[in-house]
């Protein structure tokens, strides 16, 4: 299939601004006032200036002997672009929308990054960081590497809650979205506040000073009002205009929930032998998948190198290196799937011993950590030319010389760690995801997971759009607790059906695994509701299941849900 859209998806009504609401629902966000913040060059660090503009329903342009704010308003597109009539840094470009709420509004706002909790929930709730939390214990293991803990406040109290790139406030019958129309220049936060009465969209600036005379655009948000949340969604990726990368529904196994990282060359084999026997060339199952245009991928997970030592698998479990194995996949009539983490190296890895320089550093010179996966996850500098010629040579050995057709790029968030080189972290997330793309081409596909969603949309094929499942409902009470991008089947399932009005709009959305084997700790229910959710709502149907030990039931329920799933795009 040559279009990364469901063909339902592209037939969606189109809101226009006002038109698009329900008859008497007054528009909930209309925004009121710009607030600046800057600093001449020059001047103390501590002195920054501020300058707050009201906004015209039209447009308007303020400014005094610094610069010059100039902001326009269709109704529908909002920018705001500032001039300095002198060198100048930024330190905040914020949009107030004043919002009278009672708190039962349902609210949806993006979490973060692929992991980060993502569902609708009353505007009154509270929204937890780590702050229940000891800090011995998130020092300890890094909690608060993966989340926005690091830069982003989570008050104490009700009404008071944030995310990332889009919200959506459904009230009176009608969605309003407020979204970025370009995160490429910069994350945005939006936030609100209940007892404040005010929605609020904070554009990251840009970290380098801007040169007197040049403008500069800061911020560019759409407010799209629609009767419902699917046309919302619509206007808003018409507005973006960047459409989905071309992604085929992609079915098959991945080796992380089965093995985790204790995987060989064995193992897989025997997995393969499974799973060709049921989606493989000669097999009906898989004639139906080639006929419905279906990627049928065998993706080989974390464990086959040291995390950083990607071009070193471990001998010991690869006799043969990581070549030899595609070759088995596509002899089975299946794709070859690889997962990599470009952008981090672990501590105990000849990487990080070898080339410490390549090491992302804070303002103290410590590396930064990326949170406590195998013997600690470190960020490389992305902006260090030798990192960047690292990155491509593997990712090209990968799909070149080894074959694999689909790369799983995870923990892409270390890119984008904290803002150096001159750029925010929107723009490093957006030059590290050009990077992968230079790297591997078009001819590749590139699954992105633990990404900032905004970075992601129309730059990768398929994407992961919530946390790791577990292998049961939710975790342990204790891991509750903890951080908001923690593994859980049921934020899982959640987050698949918050996010789901990105599919085939932004990406193929990945949900993660769906389970039939026994020996899970979710009931036969949970099983077949977590492959009904993901087979519904999702672009990705993959298991970690050994396929070859399903009954006739399991397989049973497995064909339904293949053909429910390549059934949504015919």
């Amino acid at each position: 299939m040559a279009t990364g859209r469901h063909p339902g998806a592209q037939a969606r009504p189109t809101g226009t601004a006002g038109g698009a609401l329900r008859a008497g629902a007054a528009p909930a966000l209309a925004p009121a006032r710009v607030r600046l913040r800057y600093r001449v060059e020059g001047a103390p660090a501590a002195s920054w200036r501020p300058l707050d503009c009201a906004l015209a329903a039209d447009g308007d342009r303020r400014g005094n002997a610094d610069l010059e704010v100039s902001t326009a308003f269709d109704g529908e597109a909002l920018m705001v672009t500032v001039e300095p009539r002198v060198r100048l840094t930024v330190g905040l470009c914020a949009v107030d929308f004043p919002c009278e709420l009672g708190g039962d509004e349902p609210l949806l706002l993006n979490g973060y990054q692929s992991w980060t909790e993502t569902r609708e929930r009353p505007c009154r709730e509270r929204m937890r960081g780590l702050d229940g939390v000891p800090r011995a214990v998130v020092r300890r293991f890094s909690l608060d590497g993966a989340g926005d803990y690091r830069f982003a406040d989570y008050p104490r109290g009700r009404g008071r809650q944030h995310g990332f790139t889009y919200l959506t406030l459904r009230r009176g019958g009608a969605c309003e979205l407020l979204g970025s129309l370009d995160e490429s220049d910069g994350l945005t936060l939006l936030s609100v506040d209940v007892p404040g009465g005010m929605v609020s969209a904070e554009k990251e600036p840009p970290a380098a000073p801007l040169p007197a005379g040049v403008p500069t655009r800061l911020c560019s948000l759409a407010v799209v009002g629609a009767g419902d949340a699917d046309a919302a969604y619509a206007r808003w990726f018409d507005m973006i205009g960047r459409p989905a990368r071309p992604a085929a529904p992609l079915v098959g196994y991945t080796s992380w929930y089965r093995h985790y990282g204790d995987i060989d060359a064995d193992g897989l084999l025997h997995d393969l032998d499974g799973v060709a026997a049921l989606i493989g060339d000669g097999t009906d199952l898989g004639a139906e998948l080639a006929d419905a245009g279906a990627r049928r991928v065998f993706q080989v997970d974390d464990g086959y190198a040291v995390v950083g030592d990607w071009l070193e698998p471990r001998a010991e479990r690869f006799p043969g290196g990581m070549a030899p194995l595609a070759g088995r996949v596509r002899a089975a009539g299946l794709e070859p799937g690889l997962w990599v983490a470009p952008f981090v190296c672990e501590r105990g890895s000849r990487l990080f011993r070898e080339h410490p320089d390549w090491l992302l550093r804070d303002a103290r010179g410590e590396v930064v950590s990326t949170g406590c996966h195998w013997s600690g996850g470190v960020a490389l500098d992305t902006l260090n030319p030798q990192v960047r010629a690292w990155v491509g040579e593997v990712l090209r050995t990968m799909t070149r010389d080894w074959g694999y057709a689909l790369l799983k790029c995870d923990f892409l968030y270390a890119a984008c760690m904290l803002p150096h080189g001159g750029l925010n972290r929107g723009q490093l997330m957006d030059d590290a995801l050009r990077l992968l793309r230079d790297a591997v081409g078009d001819r590749v596909a590139i699954l992105a997971c633990g990404v900032p969603l905004g970075s992601a949309f129309g730059r990768v094929e398929y994407c992961r759009i919530g946390c790791d499942v577990s292998l049961d409902w939710d975790d342990r009470l204790y891991m509750r607790g903890l951080q908001r991008e923690r593994n859980s089947t049921k934020r899982s399932m959640g987050d698949t059906i918050a996010r789901a009005p990105l599919d085939g709009r932004a990406f193929g959305n990945d949900s993660d695994v769906f389970f039939l084997r026994d020996d899970v700790r979710l009931s036969p229910r949970r099983r077949l509701e977590l492959l009904s959710t993901d087979a519904r709502l999702s672009s990705v149907l993959m298991t970690s299941d050994d396929m070859g030990l399903w009954d006739a039931g399991q397989r049973a329920e497995y064909a339904r849900a293949l053909r429910a799933f390549v059934g949504r795009r015919r």
